[in-house]
């Protein structure tokens, strides 16, 4: 079930494309800005952005104007890295230098920068993360680029972190009925500060 922003943002798209362009492929995805360096079990929330993926690009936006809508032409696409983190999916796309419409500091002073602006930079990778590797639009997208030969690097498996308060797996162990470990308890410390 997709929700009312992903109709507005999907018509945003196709109102992109060229004529006798055809989608092959369209779902939900979550740009990220440095896939390499992310943990994607973060990024995997809220509405993320929308994709669509044609014969010769992939386009994608993650509100409602249409400058930032995103298109990457998949010949310009040099190498891939497939990222994984537990079932967590990535693609990292690197490419020829594109001009992209970026948030950028309002305002820098030395090493201190503070504010949001906006500026045309030119990018040379672009990831996209997804809930599972087999999503429609990720194998869209993989499929694509091994039809016009974009080599693929070694995928990336990044380490899975735990949920904050999680319990490790060797405290669920079953009771084996031997005696658990006696701790000493040691009292009060007497000492100097601790109160004579």
């Amino acid at each position: 079930m997709h929700t009312e922003y992903f109709h507005r943002w999907m018509d945003l798209l196709v109102a992109w494309l060229e004529p006798g362009e055809r989608v092959l492929a369209r779902g939900r995805a979550f740009e990220l800005r440095d896939a390499l360096r992310f943990d994607l079990s973060t990024v995997i929330s809220g509405p993320g952005c929308v994709v669509a993926v044609t014969e010769c690009r992939a386009l994608w936006v993650s509100r409602d104007d249409k400058r930032w809508v995103r298109s990457l032409p998949l010949d310009l696409v040099t190498s891939y890295t497939e990222i994984t983190q537990a079932h967590r999916y990535a693609l990292a796309l690197d490419h020829l230098s594109i001009e992209r419409l970026q948030w950028v500091p309002a305002h820098q002073l030395l090493w201190w920068s503070w504010g949001n602006a906006e500026a045309v930079r030119p990018v040379t990778s672009s990831a996209l993360a997804f809930s599972r590797r087999d999503t429609k639009a990720a194998r869209a997208i993989r499929s694509r680029l091994q039809a016009i030969g974009v080599s693929a690097s070694e995928p990336r498996s990044l380490p899975k972190h735990g949920r904050p308060g999680e319990v490790p797996y060797t405290a669920l162990r079953a009771y084996t009925g031997l005696r658990p470990p006696r701790v000493r308890h040691r009292g009060p410390r007497r000492g100097l500060f601790t109160g004579l």
